[in-house]
């Protein structure tokens, strides 16, 4: 029995791009979790909180702050990481259901509010993105003419590479960087960076759609 293999045309661009989001949501999310749990069996001082701790020295006094309703950093470390996970889970295989979307909303507002780091503006954008997905996209059909839209087609494989490896990067130096000025330095540049490729990414995976449906 032959294997058919998946062409990059029937592949869902704005389902790539809603799995590409909530994979680094849930992979701060978890970072995060991971570090207020090396706090301990502790009380938090209030709502806001620092995830690192006051164990790690980073630049300028910089840190990494996250909301947690939970009065203990190390359950909330571990819930951190529990709904981190479930939001790169469901990103990846359940968004496209029934509900899917509002589904992935609520888990991210659920991770904001246990410490999973301040990422909810990302998981806003993504859970839009998710009811889009196996639309017939006709609003922007009419708003991106023909030519524009070839474009952001073949653009959009290189700004999902591009924004993996700014993600990556970036995943890295949040966990070597927390005693290291010069590392965390590196973090507001690639950051700003970030912004062209999830733009390219989200203009482009919707492009990617509408060109598919037309070839189809």
């Amino acid at each position: 029995m032959k294997k058919t293999r998946t062409s990059w045309r029937e592949i869902k661009g704005t389902r790539l791009v809603v799995a590409a989001f909530g994979i680094l949501c849930g992979l701060t999310g978890i970072i995060a979790g991971f570090f207020e749990t090396l706090q301990g069996n502790i009380a938090p001082s209030g709502l806001m909180i620092s995830t690192i701790g006051s164990s790690y020295t980073m630049a300028e006094d910089f840190t990494y702050f996250a909301v947690t309703i939970i009065p203990n950093l190390l359950i909330t470390g571990i819930a951190a990481i529990l709904l981190s996970s479930l939001v790169i889970i469901w990103s990846i295989r359940y968004v496209d259901r029934k509900n899917g979307a509002i589904i992935l909303l609520g888990l991210s507002i659920a991770q904001m509010l246990v410490g999973g780091g301040w990422v909810i503006d990302l998981a806003i954008i993504t859970s839009l993105l998710a009811t889009r997905i196996n639309k017939p996209q006709e609003w922007w059909r009419k708003r991106l003419p023909d030519k524009p839209r070839r474009w952001l087609s073949r653009l959009f494989p290189y700004s999902v590479i591009a924004y993996g490896l700014i993600s990556v990067s970036m995943l890295a130096l949040t966990i070597l960087g927390v005693n290291s000025e010069t590392l965390i330095k590196l973090l507001e540049p690639l950051a700003a960076a970030m912004f062209i490729p999830i733009i390219l990414m989200i203009l482009g995976g919707i492009a990617h759609d509408i060109n598919s449906r037309e070839v189809a």
